[in-house]
Parts: structure tokens; C-alpha cells; sequence
């Protein structure tokens, strides 16, 4: 079969051609025949093709609750699940945890009537443990994630595992997460589509944290359409995460959000001026001119003066905070009460536990954890501050995106949308995707501009991976 879509895969089912039941056994036997030179998937759920019979039969006396219904997905293994799966960040430590309660975002995945597969391989505490040469995909519980293409490319990111089983086609679409690049990196280096939407669009509750003001799930998928139609349906207020009071802002224009009308929209080009783009990067962005012109998108360019933003002395706060909080959620279940047991835990097998170190586990335990903290507070207002002005540009240039071949650290900070697309096809070791960066609760047109760069350009091809074919 083709690579499947979700798109794709429901025209197969409403016509017939398949049935959750076989789409279940096709992704069980793809995992097994390739994934065991990827090590993208974590856990498998056991319980997975007895949902399959339920949501076949659902489909046939009621029809389908949602584009999701009965189509397997993987979810990063930092999102809870109250079934017989773990819930591990990839951890020795919290190899024991079955969590208490599903993750908001999974209530949402279960009632539209997707079928959650099992879980995907991450880098451990999502690529928050060490800053001592830790690999992109490791983890101490299940190791390192390969590169589909080349083994030789780094996976980057810390959603590797979810990344890499959409490339390989191991599933349809899976879900990520990303504190500071953890959806872009991945996606960009692995030839899909990613996109990490406004901070406040898709509830956080039930997923191990780094930052409750930068972290979001977000959906990683073949094409943007397969994006959207994933964000509809984990998007959504939550009274467990007040930070999606405002979710209905940009909520409402998800669904057909790719068909909107983006003739007359205004775009920015954006050139970090101290950045060396190769010769490559410069045809990429001269084609993504050409596609924006001829859909009747007006295009300028943007120099910007990128600053550093040391990101990383206000997480280690907000880590050892929120890491806290959520033990406490699932108490009982593990035997984890907080980032110190953690830390003592590690310490007392080095070798196997912490092969790459905990500097960051200990620089944020050395932290005071407290968010009004007088120095923690100076470092969030400062770094909002300038990683505000692409919010700040694109709304006095009357921008709908701000368009790269790089991605960086403004857009997580401040909590815009961002999107990549295959910029060319992964032929050799230089992946190179274009990053669309969005006004907060403008989703959807992000969502139709990427789009509409994807349908003229059509640059993804998929994996050469060993003969397998199942027929469905």
C-alpha cells in the first residue's frame, strides 16, 4: 500500500477497503519487520486491536465519530495513559509508572475514536537531563532512536521517536511535543511535517513537563492537512490547564483550515543576519518567493538580528517546579516523588542510569523551584521580551508569516505557531525543511500558507527501507 495518510486511510474505510482491524495488524507487522533497526517505539498497547473490533463495528452501525476514528497513531512517551502502557520519558527511573489518569489530549484522541497504537521512544525528560553530549533520541529505559534515512544523520529533538515512525511509515501521524524546538527539530531533520501550535491552543495536563510556559503536544504527520485535522481534535480548552482559556481564539478556523483562501495575505521572508546560509538554502528560499508570488501571497524580505536567548537558566526552574507538581498528580503510581528521588536513583547505578550525565536534572534541583523567585522572574521578562518581536513584526508589517529554512528559539519562547515542510528531498545528510512561524492564535492561516507551499512543491519521499509490503 501507499504511505498512509489519514486522509487516505479514511477513504479505505468508508469505502471499504479496509477496516481498523487490518490497519492495526499492518502497523504491528511493519513495526516488527523494520523498527527493530529504528527503536522508535517505546511500549505497544495490548489492548489495541480489541479497540480496533469495537470502532470497526461502531463505524458500521453508526458511522464514524471524527477523520480519526478507528486509524492507529503513536503518542511520545512523556503522555500519560490510564491503560496498560507506561508512561517513562524514556527513564529508567519512572520505568515503573502506569499512569493514574489519561492526559487531556488523550481523552480528546480516545473520543474522536483514534486508536492509540502505543508509545513513542523520546529523548529522556524530552532532552532536558544533561548538556554533556547526550544524544538527540536516547534514553536510559529502551536507548537510542535511528535516523530512517541515514543512520548517519542525527534524529535531533527530543519527539525522535514520533518523528521517525511517521517517516518510516510505522503509522499514519503520531504526536510530539516541544519545549524549544523538540517538534520543528525532529520533523525538519526527518522529512515530514510538524507543527507546534500556539501556546495555550492544545492543554498540557498529564504530560511529564519541562516548562508550563513553553510546553505544547503538537501533531507530526506526511502532509499539513494530516496536521491539521490531528490539531482539531487534540485542541481544546481545558479547566486542568488554564492556560487554554483562550483556545477558542484560534480553535474555531481549525477544521478545513488548508482550504482556506490565502490570495491577498503578506508574508516575510526572514534572513538572520549573522547566519551563513549555503547556496542550497538560498534556492529554497528563492522557490518558497516564487510559490508564494504565483499563489497571489505578497512577499518582502525580513533582515533580523537574531539575539542568544539562554532559554535554558529559566527552564531549569521552571523544570524543577512543574517536574514536582506532576509527581504529585501521580502518586502511588511510581515510586518517583520528585526531581531529588530522581537525581539519588540515577546516582546509584551512573553506568546505566545517567551514561551521559543529569547536569541539567541537578543544575534545576540546585534551583529554588519557586516562580516568583526575584532572579527567575528578571530572566522570563527579559527573554519574553525579545522573543516577542516576531509577534511584534509580523503584526506592524502586517505579516501572516514569517517565513525560514532555520528555526529558533523565538517563536517556543513566546508561544507562536510554527510549521516545517520538507524543503527538499532527504537525498543525502543535510536535511533542509521551511519553517513557517505564525501570529499566536492565527493557526489556521499558518496552517493554509504551508499548505499551499506543500501542494506546489511536494518535496517528501519516503524512506528506502527493507522490502515490505502487506496487502490491505
Amino acid at each position: 500500500m501507499k504511505e498512509m495518510t489519514i486522509v487516505s486511510l479514511n477513504e479505505a474505510l468508508e469505502n471499504g477497503k479496509t477496516t481498523s482491524v487490518q490497519l492495526v495488524e499492518h502497523c504491528l507487522n511493519r513495526i516488527k519487520a523494520i523498527d527493530p533497526k529504528l527503536n522508535a517505539v517505546a511500549e505497544l498497547n495490548p489492548d489495541a486491536q480489541r479497540i480496533a473490533e469495537m470502532l470497526d463495528l461502531e463505524r458500521k452501525e453508526k458511522g464514524p465519530r471524527s477523520l480519526m476514528h478507528g486509524i492507529p497513531l503513536l503518542i511520545k512517551d512523556n503522555i500519560n495513559t490510564h491503560d496498560q502502557m507506561h508512561t517513562t520519558a524514556n527513564s529508567m527511573a519512572l520505568a515503573d509508572l502506569k499512569a493514574p489518569y489519561d492526559a487531556s489530549i488523550v481523552k480528546n484522541l480516545r473520543d474522536a475514536g483514534a486508536i492509540i497504537l502505543g508509545k513513542a521512544n523520546l529523548s529522556e525528560f524530552a532532552y532536558f537531563m544533561s548538556d554533556e553530549k547526550m544524544p538527540s533520541g536516547y534514553g536510559s529505559l529502551h536507548g537510542q532512536v535511528k535516523h530512517p534515512y541515514n543512520t548517519e544523520i542525527d534524529p535531533l529533538g527530543s519527539s525522535t521517536g514520533s518523528a521517525v515512525a511517521v517517516a518510516a511509515d510505522l503509522v499514519p501521524v503520531a504526536i510530539g511535543t516541544e519545549t524549544n524546538g523538540s517538534l520543528m527539530a525532529p520533523a525538519y531533520m526527518n522529512g515530514i511535517v510538524s507543527m507546534k501550535p500556539t501556546l495555550g491552543m492544545v492543554s498540557r495536563y498529564g504530560i511529564i513537563p519541562i516548562s508550563a510556559k513553553q510546553d505544547t503536544a503538537g501533531p507530526m504527520a506526511k502532509t499539513v492537512r494530516d496536521c491539521s485535522i490531528l490539531l482539531d481534535i487534540i485542541a481544546s480548552e481545558d479547566p486542568k490547564d488554564p492556560v487554554t482559556k483562550d483556545a477558542h481564539l484560534g480553535r474555531n478556523r481549525l477544521k478545513n483550515a488548508c482550504d482556506r483562501p490565502v490570495k491577498g495575505l503578506k508574508v516575510g521572508l526572514l534572513f538572520i543576519t549573522q547566519y551563513p546560509y549555503s547556496d542550497e538554502e538560498k534556492a529554497i528560499i528563492e522557490e518558497v518567493r516564487s510559490v508564494m508570488k504565483m499563489k497571489g501571497i505578497e512577499v518582502v524580505d525580513v533582515p533580523f538580528e537574531a539575539k542568544r536567548l539562554e532559554n535554558h537558566k529559566a527552564l531549569v526552574y521552571d523544570f524543577k517546579h512543574d517536574l514536582n507538581a506532576y509527581l504529585k498528580s501521580v502518586k502511588g503510581s511510581t515510586k518517583m516523588t520528585s526531581l531529588k528521588d530522581i537525581i539519588d536513583y540515577n546516582l546509584e547505578d551512573p553506568q546505566i542510569r545517567m551514561k551521559y550525565g543529569q547536569t541539567l536534572l541537578i543544575q534545576s534541583n540546585e534551583t529554588s523551584g519557586d516562580m516568583e523567585d526575584p532572579e527567575y522572574v528578571k530572566m522570563r521578562i527579559m527573554q519574553e521580551a525579545e522573543a516577542r518581536r516576531f509577534e511584534d513584526i509580523m503584526h506592524e508589517e502586517g505579516l501572516s508569516a514569517l517565513i525560514s529554512t532555520i528555526w529558533t528559539s523565538y517563536a517556543p519562547v513566546f508561544g507562536n505557531p510554527s510549521i516545517t515542510v520538507p524543503g527538499k528531498a532527504i537525498v543525502d545528510k543535510k536535511p533542509i525543511g521551511v519553517v513557517f512561524v505564525g501570529k499566536r492564535f492565527d493557526d489556521a492561516n499558518l496552517l493554509a500558507i504551508a499548505h499551499t507551499y506543500e501542494m506546489a512543491t511536494k518535496h517528501r519521499i519516503p524512506p528506502v527501507l527493507e522490502s515490505f509490503e502487506v496487502n490491505i
